[in-house]
């Protein structure tokens, strides 16, 4: 079979401009469409999107790329097998199902219901919160890109009263072997497909109750995850970086991260109007989770403290893209190169790979809310740890947290508090000696 290639371009130096596809397969196809998405010429370069460039939206824009890209070449390999013609209104319906425009609204077809369910998450209402994030969006359009790959493995199109057991099982194999996928991202893609089911159903729709059998569940593993300890803490925040303004500033913020739990989008829209003062006479940082639209109170560690008190105010903001760079070099440069186990995304693949490797290669964003919850587990109750890095059972919890939600700051507090009081008794007991 002759190899088809996919190119992205774009035309003219205007701000944004238009960003192209291009699609040519021998000697007779060349077929060049806009994808209407659009981009800073500035960030684009002779083979795509700058590997430099840092933008708000950037990891987002290639996601979509490539998702088009392996579309029309699965497409294109279904229809030279099923000898269809590929010309520009072939393309022009390739475009428009990647965009989610070609959506029957009628159809039982299982990726069309994924794409009927993820039209209407946007307006959709959960825990008095309307619309989802656009992570749930994206994870939605990665499960429906692994289908198309699956339907092209076994040659046929699912509809609802196909997902039953067998189809479970042939999806996970698959996943496993063609596409060397964790049980988790298949537990995801399970997940994804038992809710779009249930919300089919809820509509009318015909589904195999299969779906709902307790044998239909989300298969998981162990996750093999990296934090900072107290003592790696210590170390990073003494580092001097010799005036390195940018490497200074991710240690700030890496410092900050891993004393509140913040998620990496919530930690950079922190400022000065987000510190108040507990009732306790303590400084807390008050904010809204972006994820959850839970608002929090977390008190504001002695290292948290020295930093602000230095900067009037919280680090200079980056964006995840940056941070999640800057902080592995900060590491890096503090001496965290002693391998351990860990799973770590490979950059050509974008898969999880588990392996050994340098400390400082696992460090990203996520470690700061796994580092402050392991870092207090079994000092604290579970239920005040949840509260402030707003796991994902936080919902069980919250239900009873009611009168004691602003309790959890003295805890912390007192925690902080007894362990700086038996450092001081150390120290004084050795200068004493």
């Amino acid at each position: 079979m002759i190899m088809a290639t996919v190119k992205f371009l774009i035309k003219g130096k205007s701000n944004p401009v238009n960003i192209y596809v291009r699609l040519r397969d021998g000697k007779n196809i060349d077929l060049t469409l806009s994808t209407s998405k659009t981009i800073n010429p500035n960030f684009w370069g002779v083979k795509g999107i700058k590997q430099k460039a840092d933008f708000l939206d950037k990891v987002n824009l290639e996601n979509d790329l490539r998702g088009l890209e392996e579309l029309i070449l699965n497409k294109r390999n279904e229809s030279v097998t099923k000898k269809k013609a590929i010309n520009k209104d072939w393309l022009t319906n390739v475009i428009n199902d990647w965009k989610g425009l070609n959506i029957g609204e009628d159809s039982d077809l299982l990726i069309d219901r994924i794409k009927s369910y993820k039209k209407w998450l946007p307006d959709s209402i959960r825990n008095n919160k309307k619309g989802v994030s656009d992570g749930t969006i994206r994870n939605y359009n990665t499960t429906i890109a692994r289908l198309v790959k699956f339907e092209e493995y076994k040659g046929a199109e699912f509809s609802l009263v196909d997902i039953d057991l067998t189809f479970y099982d042939n999806y996970k194999s698959f996943a496993q072997s063609n596409l060397g996928l964790s049980l988790n991202s298949i537990g995801k893609d399970v997940k994804n497909i038992k809710a779009v089911c249930r919300y089919s159903k809820d509509r009318g729709f015909k589904v195999n109750e299969q779906v709902f059998s307790s044998n239909f569940k989300a298969p998981s593993e162990k996750t093999l995850f990296t934090t900072l300890t107290v003592n790696e803490l210590t170390q990073i925040k003494n580092k001097d970086f010799e005036g390195k303004s940018y490497l200074e500033n991710a240690r700030d913020w890496l410092i900050v991260g891993c004393w509140t739990g913040c998620r990496v989008g919530d930690l950079m829209n922190l400022t000065n109007d987000n510190i108040l003062t507990h009732k306790s006479g303590n400084r807390i940082i008050q904010y809204t989770q972006s994820k959850t639209g839970t608002q929090v109170k977390v008190p504001i560690h002695e290292d948290v403290l020295v930093i602000i008190d230095r900067l009037n105010g919280f680090p200079r903001p980056i964006s995840a893209v940056k941070f999640n760079d800057y902080i592995k070099t900060v590491c890096k440069l503090v001496g965290l190169t002693y391998k351990v186990k860990g799973t770590k995304q490979n950059k050509d693949t974008h898969l999880k790979e588990t392996g050994t490797f340098e400390k400082w290669e696992l460090i990203r964003s996520h470690t700061c809310r796994r580092s402050f919850a392991t870092n207090h587990y079994d000092k604290m109750s579970n239920k005040q740890i949840m509260y402030v890095t707003g796991h994902a059972t936080e919902k069980m919890l919250i239900r009873y947290v009611g009168e004691t939600e602003s309790d959890h700051v003295e805890d912390f507090i007192d925690l902080w508090s007894n362990e700086r009081s038996q450092e001081n008794e150390k120290v004084k007991s050795i200068i004493n000696y």
